[in-house]
């Protein structure tokens, strides 16, 4: 699984860069998925685990919790899933349980709680989808978009767990307005993907704040890193730009850690912190403030 490989990348490469020391676009074309339209006059009211198979809208009518496998499984396209502020646990964390597990195109899930999942929300195979206003605790995985271009994350708040939001093999998806903390791989993780955005999104206290790992013509802009063993991580990845990004670290100098990385773009990016790179050429920081001695 490519999730899975990334993350032992993460690990391995924040431990060696952190004891390592030597220094070194266009648009996305994510936009909000439209909300499909339904003939039903009322959405339909879910109280417990089910499998989506319709287009249309649901609402959760009560809180859930169930040590299913998977709780709600949305198979259809061009459905809407709002939890209405309700929350949907686990119980207990167990190995390849999912809270939500999407498949359809064309899906919005918003306004939900999870907790104590292995994949708080999953899209696998789901382009166009859109997770808004959801907060995941406790749960190994926040957030996950794997082969689901064209998606977007939009005010997610991810704490206590091991990645929180992950965007994998989705081309021009989108990470925005989004708040993760108390994590033990990274804040926001862009693996294998192209023209993908993280903006205004905020981490604090995880071993990585952002990972770009095989990211290509990428962007993250007006973020704030805090608190982290690597600020920001770019593995075999290419013609990204970060831009307006606040880095800081109460222990020491916040890391912007650079491996097999080209063409990459640091630009105004404040704070004390320090640029590491291995094996990395051709990348640019301009008016960007750093302790590191050369680019």
């Amino acid at each position: 699984m490519a999730l899975a490989r990334w993350a032992a990348v993460v690990l391995a490469v924040a431990v060696v860069c952190s004891a390592t020391s030597a220094v070194d676009g266009g648009k996305p074309l994510a936009t909000d998925a439209a909300e499909p339209p339904s003939s039903l006059a009322e959405p339909i009211r879910l109280d417990s685990c089910t499998t989506i198979s319709e287009p249309g809208r649901y609402v959760l009518a009560s809180d859930i919790e169930s040590r299913a496998e998977t709780c709600i499984r949305i198979a259809a396209d061009d459905a809407i899933l709002d939890g209405a502020g309700r929350a949907v646990d686990g119980g207990t964390v167990r190995e390849n349980a999912t809270g939500v597990a999407v498949t359809g195109a064309n899906v919005t899930v918003r306004n939900l709680s999870l907790s104590r999942w292995t994949f708080g929300i999953r899209y696998e195979n789901a382009p166009d989808g859109v997770v808004r206003n959801v907060t995941v605790r406790r749960t190994v995985d926040g957030v996950t978009l794997a082969s689901s271009p064209r998606s977007r994350v939009d005010g997610a708040t991810v704490t206590s767990g091991f990645t929180g939001v992950s965007v994998v093999e989705s081309d021009a998806s989108a990470v925005t307005d989004s708040v993760t903390s108390r994590l033990l791989s990274s804040g926001v993780l862009v693996a294998d993907s192209r023209r993908v955005v993280a903006s205004n999104v905020t981490v604090v206290r995880s071993e990585t704040g952002i990972a770009l790992l095989g990211s290509r013509r990428g962007r993250v802009e007006d973020a704030v890193v805090r608190s982290t063993r690597t600020a920001l991580l770019l593995v075999d990845s290419r013609a990204n730009s970060v831009a307006n990004v606040s880095l800081s670290n109460p222990g020491g100098t916040a890391t912007v850690a650079l491996s097999n990385a080209t063409e990459n773009r640091i630009v105004a990016t404040n704070g004390d912190w320090t640029l590491l790179r291995e094996r990395s050429r051709e990348n640019r920081v301009t008016n960007a403030t750093t302790r590191a001695p050369g680019r």
